[in-house]
């Protein structure tokens, strides 16, 4: 650039030499006069002749309104919206200086790097940083950027998503690509939307995303926000499992004294007619006796459910009960021709806190469960693991004809069987006293292989990792 002035040169280039902020020289139409290193450093400054040309219009609205009035105040100090390097824009502090005598004013700006720079620098941080998978997309619905959690997300390189249409997203969810498809066009009309989906990674691994989308109209580009509300799903679920259980059980209060009732009544009349009865009539008064009997068990059971938990807590050994429980299955498994095999644990340290006659009809319902699966030359193989710190873990296992997935997610439901005579309710009960007691249940199985119950417990003492000192116990038939 040549210098109109060069006055310029003599008495002010050395001073804005040594200046470490952004400085310029111009005239008051804006003709450029002289720039010093720290603007050629800091603003996009090749084949610029006029100071106009930095400016974003909005500052150029009330340039002239500045330039104007300079003449008469000698000195202004406001903010402009400025182009800076590498493609930013940033608002900075400009102060203006007029020297009347050569009518040229002298500005001197701010580092942007102090202030818009730091800014953007913290946005950026917040953007990578996120605990949230961030989208962001260009007013043309192509993808411009995305954070690092693209590979937790969906296991998806970053070249899968930028530059890519927004149509990318909406494939990953292809059971409600009409829905996001919609979902979108609310953005549209609204600025902003939010939803929550399925994403189906494999047959066995589902997760629910929580997708929020913001519109920018200022900028013109759209946000999205994906969060992992799997865990959340899950658990209000178990709540919702949990209230249908508290039903069950008010619903059975409610009505056992009702049907109570007529069965005594029937039963008394049963035995009357017993003793009058014929050899003929006996069979049918001893089947009606035998159905009032399952009657009053399937009773009971139902208000098993509406009873609180854990009446009274006491330690015990889970292995030792175990143990016990297996004499007591014994027998029904040698008639029925089924093996029990019995992995030996450490069995006094398996200690939990809980109600002992609880448990034991859990213990009850899932061996009685996996005798009945099975044929006779199956295997029950029963286990109590002490490999995880502060958990005892339990596991019950038949060589049974197994469940598909349906069932297994069925398989505690109230009143859901896969038994002719089954009531349904005992699995129920398995699931509400072992949450009473802080513990977890895990159903495994496969058809025509068989069926996995793992019960994890809190342990009552914390517990180092066991090595593995098992053997093999067999009860043959």
């Amino acid at each position: 650039m040549k210098y109109k002035n060069v006055k310029v040169l003599k008495h002010i280039t050395f001073l804005l030499d040594n200046q470490i902020k952004p400085c310029a020289v111009f005239e008051l139409d804006g003709t450029l006069l002289y720039v010093n290193d720290s603007f050629r450093k800091e603003f996009v400054y090749e084949g610029k002749e006029n100071i106009n040309e930095f400016f974003i219009s909005s500052t150029t609205d009330i340039w002239y309104d500045v330039t104007g009035s300079i003449k008469k105040i000698e000195k202004q100090t406001f903010d402009v919206n400025i182009r800076l390097n590498q493609d930013r824009v940033g608002v900075v502090k400009m102060q203006l200086e007029y020297f009347d005598d050569v009518q040229q004013v002298i500005a001197i700006f701010d580092a942007p790097q102090n202030s818009v720079d730091n800014v953007g620098k913290t946005y950026r941080q917040a953007f990578r940083n996120s605990d949230s998978f961030m989208v962001v997309i260009d007013r043309d619905g192509l993808i411009y950027d995305v954070n690092d959690l693209h590979t937790s997300f969906f296991n998806l390189p970053k070249d899968y998503f930028v530059g890519k249409s927004v149509e990318a997203i909406v494939k990953l969810f292809p059971e409600d690509s009409e829905l996001l498809t919609n979902y979108f066009e609310d953005v549209n009309l609204y600025g902003f939307a939010e939803i929550t989906t399925r994403y189906v990674r494999n047959m066995d691994e589902v997760s629910y995303y929580q997708i929020s989308t913001l519109y920018d109209s200022e900028t013109r580009t759209y946000l999205i926000r994906m969060n992992n509300r799997t865990e959340e799903m899950a658990m209000e679920k178990r709540l919702a499992h949990s209230n249908s259980l508290s039903t069950i059980g008010e619903l059975a209060a409610s009505i056992a004294h009702e049907i109570r009732n007529p069965m005594t009544t029937l039963k008394g009349f049963v035995q009357l007619l017993k003793i009058s009865a014929t050899v003929d009539t006996m069979k049918y008064l001893s089947v009606i006796d035998e159905e009032i009997d399952r009657m009053e068990s399937i009773l009971n059971e139902m208000l098993i459910l509406s009873k609180p938990g854990l009446n009274e807590k006491t330690t015990f050994s889970l292995g030792v009960l175990v143990a016990d429980m297996i004499q007591v299955v014994y027998p029904k498994a040698l008639m029925d021709g089924i093996t029990i095999t019995q992995k030996d644990n450490i069995l006094k340290d398996s200690l939990i806190v809980g109600d002992s006659d609880k448990i034991k009809q859990v213990l009850l319902n899932l061996f009685k469960n996996g005798i009945e699966a099975m044929t006779p030359g199956g295997n029950l193989s029963i286990f109590v693991n002490l490999d995880t710190p502060g958990k005892v873990i339990l596991g019950v296992s038949d060589t049974g004809k197994g469940m598909d997935k349906y069932q297994v997610k069925q398989v505690f439901m109230p009143f859901f069987t896969t038994k002719s005579d089954g009531s349904g309710l005992g699995l129920p009960f398995v699931l509400k006293n072992i949450e009473d007691h802080g513990g977890t249940v895990v159903v495994e199985s496969e058809v025509d292989i068989g069926t996995t119950f793992i019960v994890t417990f809190p342990a009552a003492i914390g517990h180092a990792p066991v090595a593995d000192t098992t053997k093999k116990r067999v009860l043959s038939q």
